[in-house]
Parts: C-alpha cells; sequence; structure tokens
C-alpha cells in the first residue's frame, strides 16, 4: 500500500505493509470508518482484541515530518499568554492528583516535554526522571528548569524492575507505536503499590463516534493508537492493576474538543481555532485572520456558539462515561495477590 503525505509543501511517501493490530498482531480487522476519500490514513479496528489503531503506522523517520519545528512553538510555548497560563495551572493539578493514590517517591514522566509537569512533582518532593523524544521538546525541562530529562524513546532497557513509585504518561500512550510493549513496560518497573497514570483519547467516547474523522483528538498520523477506556480497563486488570479512579469530565480537554471537532465536521480547515489560539511559531495557517479571513470568523463565533453546548455534553460525558479524553489512576497489586 503505497501512500502519499504533503507536509508542508513537500510530499512524503511511504509503503506499509498490510494492516495488523498492533496489540495482539490479529490481521482479522474490521473495515475502516468511511469519510471523504482519498484519505492518507484511516482507523481500523481488531476483531480479536478491540484494539483500534491508525493505518498505515509510520516509521520513526517518516513520523518526524509530523513534528516539525512549529508544532513545539518558539521557546516551546504554544499558545498566548492567557492559554499558557491554563496550561500551567492544570499541570500543577496534575501533580498534586498523582500524590493522592500512593506515596511521594520516585516517578518517571513518559513524553514530558518541556517539563511542566515533572517541575510540579519535583516542587511538591519528588524524585523525578523524564523521558522526551524531541529534543525540541526536552529542551526547557533540561536547560531551563534543568530536570534528568533523556532524549530517547520509550524504551524498557533504559528501566529496571520495580523502579518507580509513579509511572506517568499523559496523552503519550496513544504516540508509542507498540502499545503491548509500552504497556507491559510499565506494569515491570512500577513497583507493588505504585501508580500507574494513563491519560488518553477515549475512542468509545460520544466525541469520537459522533464526529469521526473530523474528531479532534484523532490527531492521525500522530496518535498511532486509539484506546478506549473499556479496553484499557481489561488491560489494567491482566497486567496486574487495580483502578482507583477513572475520570471522564477533563474541563483542560473535553469542551474544547467538542467545539473544534464541530467546526472541523463543518469542512472549515482542519483545527483552524486550535491555530487561532496558538503563537505565531506553532501555528500551521501562520496568519489565519489574513488567509483565510471567512473560516477564521466562523471559527471565531463557532467558539461562542458552541462553548453552551460544550459544557452541557462535559456533564453529560462524565454521567455517561464517555468523555472524549479519560484519565485512569491506577495501583499495582501485590505479585502474589489475586485479580479482583
Amino acid at each position: 500500500m503505497s501512500v502519499s503525505t504533503e507536509v508542508g509543501a513537500e510530499t512524503h511517501s511511504t509503503t506499509a505493509e498490510a494492516p495488523h493490530c498492533s496489540w495482539c498482531g490479529s490481521d482479522r480487522l474490521s473495515p475502516p470508518w468511511r469519510g471523504p476519500e482519498p484519505r492518507d490514513f484511516q482507523v481500523r479496528g481488531c476483531d480479536d482484541c478491540g484494539h483500534h489503531f491508525t493505518a498505515p503506522i509510520l516509521g520513526g523517520d517518516q513520523i518526524g515530518a509530523y513534528y516539525a519545528e512549529e508544532y513545539y512553538g518558539t521557546k516551546n510555548k504554544r499558545f498566548n499568554p492567557l492559554m499558557e497560563a491554563l496550561v500551567r495551572w492544570f499541570r500543577q493539578r496534575r501533580a498534586k492528583r498523582l500524590g493522592q493514590f500512593g506515596p511521594i517517591g520516585k516517578v518517571l514522566d513518559v513524553g514530558c516535554g518541556r517539563g511542566l509537569t515533572l517541575n510540579a512533582l519535583r516542587e511538591l518532593g519528588w524524585t523525578t526522571r523524564g523521558c522526551e523524544f524531541s529534543a525540541t521538546s526536552a529542551r526547557y525541562a533540561r536547560e531551563v528548569l534543568k530536570l534528568d530529562v533523556a532524549c530517547e524513546g520509550f524504551s524498557p532497557a533504559s528501566y529496571a524492575d520495580d523502579e518507580f513509585d509513579a509511572v506517568s504518561l499523559w496523552h503519550v500512550l496513544e504516540h508509542l507505536p507498540n502499545a503491548r510493549e509500552a504497556l507491559e513496560t510499565c506494569a515491570r518497573i512500577v513497583k507493588p503499590g505504585g501508580v500507574l497514570a494513563i491519560a488518553v483519547p477515549n475512542f468509545e467516547s460520544y466525541q469520537a463516534q459522533w464526529t469521526r474523522y473530523g474528531w479532534f483528538h484523532l490527531d492521525m498520523p500522530r496518535h498511532y493508537q486509539h484506546y478506549s477506556a473499556s479496553w484499557l480497563r481489561e488491560r489494567f486488570d491482566e497486567l496486574g492493576f487495580d483502578v482507583r479512579s477513572e475520570g471522564h469530565a477533563s474541563g483542560e480537554q473535553n469542551p474544547y474538543g467538542w467545539i473544534q471537532s464541530i467546526l472541523n465536521c463543518w469542512g472549515l480547515a482542519r483545527n483552524l481555532l486550535y491555530d487561532m489560539l496558538r503563537t505565531e511559531s506553532a501555528r500551521t495557517v501562520k496568519h489565519p485572520w489574513r488567509q483565510l479571513p471567512g473560516q477564521a470568523l466562523v471559527s471565531a463565533l463557532g467558539l461562542v456558539v458552541l462553548l453552551p453546548f460544550s459544557l452541557t455534553m462535559l456533564v453529560a460525558e462524565a454521567f455517561g462515561k464517555r468523555g472524549a479524553t479519560v484519565e485512569f489512576y491506577a495501583v499495582k497489586r501485590p505479585a502474589a495477590e489475586p485479580s479482583k
């Protein structure tokens, strides 16, 4: 299968093998979602284990084209000052939440980016370690915050058994090409009684099922995997974890997700409103109001008009356990303790 994808002004081609499940390896797959064609990347589901993934999955040398310098923004700042302040507040809140499920000790933040969460954990007394694939993304964490961050992927060989009191993958697991290796590594390196914190887009959410390829959190091909809350619950149990908290009401992610997903379904330039909220250095469309004035106006009006609906759906998602993103905090069982 040959794929040709435009990135900026360049065209990147790759040849992919016949798709197979990235969790169990099965080639018994459901038909892809229907949507506008041609489409370079599609969502595929496994008929055997129920996992969903992007097809084709790009190799490491190819996926780098989708993480260009503007993806991170100048000095790792993606948003305007107000949005940046909110981002930092949410990161501090996240760090405090982790300490509610186990003793403060040694923590690994996988895909730590510029290190805002890791720095907040350090301020709370954690011994911190991070890994980040992109040197550009990790520069602020390493050079400004002076955090212990390795510029590498999530490699099993880098970590010892039962090394950490907590491991956090916050909107990172979906970016890892080998789902099984990633989760099994987490299970191995967390101590018994330790915490595994994972947040991912929820494939069985109302947003995903209603907006399909317009879904803001789909983000193909950067998202290799598409996890559902029910599928992850089963994996936690199989890997020896008890879920202590499952959250579907993310004020940071879900209301905006509704707004942008609906705007995408209206046929506007994909994620244009998101571009408008970012700094110029982090935009795909550098000057939205100049380049796409009509679409920019519709996006801005859509933000206002759709906000009440998005907040209403935040409540509905929480009650129905169908949030666009889901947050899990799971504690590792002692080795001899049977599954509950």
